[in-house]
């Protein structure tokens, strides 16, 4: 069961559509810190701090409203985040469904000040995916997420503007990188189906020629009947799958039992929602975790 956002919030209409929500702010009212003159940006989990990050550099300071280590699709903030927010100068979300909490922070007059920037504004999503949010998965389509980024740090601190443009160069062109050598290490595999604990890599699949099936759905707590289990592993048996996906962040039992009744190997396939403390203390990468991603695919699909 969801926590409930923070008694007081003001009841709003629901925002329609999932198009980019800008409060425009002046430089003089931009709330930075007096110490250090840093523009602060929280974002909503993992992938969006990580680019945050790399396109804020030492410009700003960026936090994460979903503790690290923890799945972010049925999380809501707490009070804690709500006084943290009421500080910050930009909210940065991903939208398409996957922050629903966000609307009733856009609606309240005590976030009037701040400007909520929806990272996937930019793109253009298939009328039947308008559910799936996992667009960061698609490098390409990270590459526009990180684009939305720099333009709301640009607003919020034009002194600085150019100085967010390089790191946003930098970052596209390591995004290439990415994208290229996907596309060159599974262009010649044998197989192109997986199967993945919940609905995420869509965009990824669609991306790079492979076919999806997955245990559960869009959320990884989607309910799984015994019927959906049942066609899974009749499925896995019929293409000859070898190998199925686990998450980091959830409980690999079902996992686990599905590989018994179909004698395939479990490797993890990370949705990039969230990463581990540890891997946070390591400073683990949006790229390291492709990396791991990708060797985990070459292995699934038998690719040379």
């Amino acid at each position: 069961m969801r926590r409930s956002i923070i008694v007081g919030l003001v009841a709003a209409t629901i925002l329609c559509g999932f198009a980019l929500v800008s409060r425009q702010i002046t430089p003089t009212q931009a709330q930075t810190d007096s110490n250090t003159n840093k523009i602060k940006v929280i974002t909503s989990f993992y992938p969006l701090y990580e680019f945050s990050k790399n396109i804020g550099g030492t410009r700003a300071e960026i936090s994460v409203f979903t503790p690290f280590g923890v799945e972010p699709h049925d999380w809501e903030p707490t009070a804690g985040n709500l006084i943290a927010l009421t500080k910050s100068n930009l909210f940065v979300y991903n939208g398409v469904g996957m922050e629903p909490f966000v609307n009733k922070l856009v609606d309240s007059q005590e976030y009037s000040h701040i400007m909520f920037v929806q990272a996937s504004s930019q793109i253009k999503i298939d009328e039947s995916s308008k559910a799936d949010p996992h667009v960061w998965l698609d490098p390409v389509f990270a590459k526009s997420e990180v684009n939305v980024i720099k333009n709301a740090m640009q607003k919020a601190d034009p002194a600085n503007a150019n100085y967010y443009e390089n790191n946003t160069n930098n970052y596209l062109q390591k995004l290439d990188e990415l994208d290229s050598k996907i596309k060159s290490e599974l262009s010649n595999c044998k197989k192109d189906k997986i199967v993945t604990f919940h609905n995420a890599f869509a965009y990824f699949g669609k991306r790079y020629g492979i076919k999806i099936n997955s245990l559960s759905g869009i959320a990884p707590e989607s309910e799984i009947t015994a019927n959906d289990l049942k066609n899974l592993i009749n499925y896995i048996k019929t293409e000859q799958i070898k190998v199925i996906f686990a998450e980091e962040l959830i409980d690999p039992k079902l996992a686990e039992v599905l590989a018994e009744e179909t004698g395939t190997k479990i490797l993890t396939l990370s949705p990039l929602e969230g990463i581990s403390k540890s891997e946070q203390a390591k400073n683990t990468s949006y790229f390291d975790k492709m990396q791991e991603n990708l060797a985990s695919l070459k292995e699934a699909l038998e690719c040379t």
